[in-house]
C-alpha cells in the first residue's frame, strides 16, 4: 500500500496589522499559534513561541510559567516577548 505525499504545509508569517493574538516564533516572524478572540480560558502557550502580538480585542492576556494557568502571572498584553521558547507554558486572555 502506497500513501501519496501530503503538500507542505503553508507557512504564514508576520503580517502588519493582523487580528486577535498571534504567537510568533524568535526572529523568523513565524506564525505557530493565533487566538482569535479572548474568551477567559485556559491555553496553552505554543511551544515554539517567544513572543506575542494581541493586535485586537485582547484587554488582558495573562502568561504563566506552569501548565494550568496557575501561579504568578505575568501581562502579555499588546506586545511581549520572552527569553526562550518554553518561558511561558499557559495563557489566559480575558
Amino acid at each position: 500500500m502506497t500513501i501519496p505525499a501530503s503538500p507542505a504545509a503553508a507557512v504564514e508569517t508576520l503580517k502588519v496589522p493582523d487580528t486577535g493574538l498571534v504567537f510568533y516564533q524568535a526572529y523568523t516572524q513565524i506564525i505557530v499559534g493565533r487566538q482569535a478572540t479572548p474568551d477567559d480560558i485556559c491555553r496553552p502557550v505554543p511551544a515554539e513561541a517567544i513572543w506575542a502580538i494581541g493586535w485586537n480585542g485582547f484587554g488582558s492576556v495573562s502568561g504563566y510559567q506552569t501548565s494550568d494557568c496557575t501561579g504568578a502571572a505575568s501581562e502579555l498584553n499588546n506586545f511581549h516577548s520572552w527569553p526562550y521558547e518554553g518561558y511561558y507554558l499557559s495563557y489566559r486572555a480575558g
